[in-house]
């Protein structure tokens, strides 16, 4: 059986294929394809760039027809807005997020510059906003209907008719494979989704008995606050305080918490914020005063606080109220149900000092953070919960503990697109790149890696990486400024040889997916100075030789030259775009920073 699981539109949409006869699974997220970052559109794209061959079933991660959450992910409305989008994309043509964030002045001019150039597009988009102005508020029965419709009609677009399409709770699509990849499969755990809002919940919480028993334990409404995306929830207030930063919310809530670290939060402030939630140790629900949160949506406030407090203690208000609220949450699930086995998913469980928290102030002592743990995960467990419910064995899943799902490209078909650039030489070293690599680090060389499958989720793990020294004192610093134009104080994460991971910090786990930080022991922090925060916390990948063997031989012989088994690692893209996906991709990033050298598939290619 062949299902298509998907979070079909939406921000990080993306598609998951699992063939539970041949047990393969491919996922990817539609921003790797489109290289718009957070990418909003449909799953389109992935279908029109893969022969994915036929779907017996498809699934969407979302299931709240009435929008009773004001979600408004299953509106009739939605199905016109992704078609206007869809028109303005075929007029403007973009390679980047930054070629959509123009002003709606100059949309508007490109769009009428086309009427003559590319009448048919600009046709189709006038159809569709003319066609939405009509939609007004649809029925729970109408809503499905079209959503259904809508569905269809693009996976038919591409030869596809599937003879079902399944809309499964979106919680549950997070919590399912947080589970089944989990090391806990078979034993009791619990399973905690955190985010902005789904189907009207911002957080749901699951005991998985084995695996085949599970149930709900405890949820948090979303509730609607009356205006644009005021809900009440742990995500949204980390949204606003990301907004009144003048960062991209969604998006650049890391930076928040990179800046925590810099700071203390402001004692009166907190206080204000802790104020506004309640937890419901009956039916495990955290439950906020309408009236008290109402201010925190309020960005003129948010930023005048900003502007008292300073960038550091601003952002360090929210980041402690948010490890403190759900580690008290966590207390409460522990003395009802004994478990320390805990698996998180949602785009909170991104924040990994909050998952820091966890491990070193309540009884969870086994902790696993989906990878995929955003938005794109959904896709990943709506096709999970469609094989069960079709009674499907999704057992040997188990066995993909690392995210390598996407594509690769064979030697021949790289070089064939390395030919195409004349700015560049290279030279084939094939099986020999690990140690090559290594000896370029270990010299201080900024160097990129593309091999084998693309990783999905957020974190490169050593197939799509960018990699340097942490030893050099500078080379952070480097990174930022002239290959990821970023700010100076976000920090870059490690991978690390398990063998490593007892003697360089204080208390850890084999933790391999980058999702989680531990405290370096001090004395090894002044010989790895780019690999710790300024707290003193690093976000490892350990590594061992079953994950990824010639990651593994790379950090074997990095150790042999540099004494540690330790590498920067950090996604192989630069400021505003996606991971590479393709060689061509690849290539053209590497072309556009100041990387020394890139190793794709045993080729070590240089600038000429």
């Amino acid at each position: 059986m062949i299902i298509a699981g998907t979070k079909f539109c939406g921000h990080d949409s993306a598609l998951c294929k699992i063939d539970t006869k041949n047990k393969k699974i491919f996922a990817i997220s539609t921003e790797r394809v489109t290289r718009i970052k957070h990418d909003t559109m449909d799953i389109e794209p992935i279908l029109e760039n893969y022969n994915l061959g036929n779907f017996d079933y498809v699934a969407h991660s979302y299931s709240d027809f009435g929008d009773l959450g004001r979600d408004g992910e299953l509106r009739a409305k939605m199905v016109y807005t992704k078609k206007i989008e869809k028109a303005i994309r075929s007029i403007i043509k973009p390679t980047y997020i930054k070629d959509l964030n123009i002003s709606r002045s100059d949309k508007n001019l490109k769009i009428l510059k086309s009427i003559f150039t590319n009448f048919s597009n600009v046709r189709r988009y006038y159809a569709a906003k003319i066609s939405r102005a009509f939609i007004l508020n649809s029925s729970s029965v109408e809503n499905e209907k079209a959503f259904r419709k809508y569905i269809a009609n693009v996976f038919k677009k591409y030869g596809n008719k599937p003879k079902n399409i399944f809309f499964h709770d979106h919680h549950l699509c997070h919590a399912i494979p947080s589970y089944y990849l989990s090391p806990f499969v078979g034993k009791r755990a619990i399973a905690l989704t955190l985010d902005g809002q789904g189907d009207g919940y911002f957080s749901k919480a699951y005991l998985f008995d084995s695996e085949v028993n599970f149930s709900q334990i405890g949820s948090s409404k979303a509730d609607f606050l009356g205006q644009g995306d005021w809900f009440s929830s742990l995500g949204r207030i980390y949204n606003y305080f990301t907004r009144a930063m003048d960062l991209r919310a969604n998006s650049d809530e890391g930076k928040v918490e990179a800046l925590a670290a810099f700071g203390k939060p402001d004692k009166f402030l907190l206080k204000q914020l802790g104020e506004t939630s309640t937890i419901n140790y009956d039916d495990m629900s955290i439950i906020y005063d309408k009236e008290k949160i109402l201010k925190f949506y309020d960005l003129n406030f948010l930023k005048e606080q900003r502007r008292i407090l300073g960038d550091e203690n601003f952002c360090a208000v929210v980041q402690t109220y948010l490890e403190e609220t759900v580690c008290t949450y966590l207390d409460g699930l522990y003395l009802k149900y004994k478990t320390q086995n805990l698996c998180l998913s949602g785009g909170v469980a991104a924040n990994i000092i909050m998952s820091l928290n966890i491990f070193e102030k309540t009884k969870f002592k086994n902790i696993f953070v989906l990878p995929p743990m955003g938005d794109e995960g959904l896709a990943l467990g709506s096709a999970m919960k469609t094989a069960i419910d079709l009674k499907q064995d999704i057992s040997w899943l188990n066995e993909f503990y690392m995210p390598y799902f996407g594509d690769e490209y064979s030697q021949n078909e790289v070089e064939s697109n390395l030919k195409k650039f004349k700015n560049i030489k290279y030279q084939f070293v094939g099986d020999k790149w690990p140690e090559e690599a290594a000896k370029s680090v270990s010299k201080g060389e900024i160097c990129a890696l593309f091999h084998s499958r693309m990783e999905f989720g957020p974190r490169a793990l050593g197939n799509r990486s960018i990699i340097a020294n942490p030893m050099f004192n500078d080379i952070r610093d480097r990174i930022n400024s002239t290959v990821k134009k970023r700010p100076s104080y976000q920090p870059f994460c490690p991978s690390i040889l398990e063998e490593e991971r007892e003697r360089l910090f204080i208390e850890s786990f084999a933790h391999k997916h980058m999702a989680i930080a531990f405290r370096m022991k001090k004395k090894y922090i002044r010989d790895l100075p780019c690999a710790v925060h300024i707290d003193g916390t690093a976000r490892p990948q350990f590594v061992e030789k079953a994950d990824n063997p010639n990651y593994y031989k790379y950090l074997k012989e990095l150790k042999k030259l540099t004494g540690y088994g330790v590498s920067l690692n950090t996604s192989f893209n630069l400021h505003g775009r996606t991971i590479v996906r393709t060689p061509e991709d690849a290539v053209i990033d590497f072309i556009d920073c100041n990387i020394d050298k890139l190793f794709i598939e045993g080729f070590v290619v240089e600038r000429r």
